[in-house]
């Protein structure tokens, strides 16, 4: 199921706005591809723009799709941030199991 394309652009906005000062690191994206989505749908949830019905197709959507979910969190990151947590994603996909913070060189 894909998400309606406004729909999509609405999530990634409030996703960017609620995380923009926490920013988003390869931690969420092990959470993202693990399939534990809780804390992004409480703050599409509390925001009150979604229903019930709403939230359960997103989450579907989410579930059968993880990377809608990690594209709309990277949406307004900057570059370094995308590459960053691009490279965690591909070394998940992988099957490291290692921490994805070590799939790619942090500055000191």
């Amino acid at each position: 199921m894909q998400e309606p394309q406004d729909r999509s652009d609405i999530v990634g906005a409030l996703l960017a706005a609620e995380y923009a000062d926490a920013g988003i690191d390869p931690d969420a994206m092990r959470r993202v591809h693990a399939g534990e989505h809780t804390e992004w749908l409480a703050a599409l949830e509390s925001t009150g723009m979604f229903g019930v019905r709403a939230l359960a197709e997103i989450a579907a959507a989410w579930a059968a799709t993880p990377i809608l979910l990690r594209d709309a969190l990277l949406a307004e990151a900057d570059e370094f941030t995308r590459r960053r947590c691009l490279a965690a994603w591909t070394a998940l996909d992988r099957g490291h199991d290692e921490d994805p913070r070590r799939a790619v060189a942090l500055p000191r």
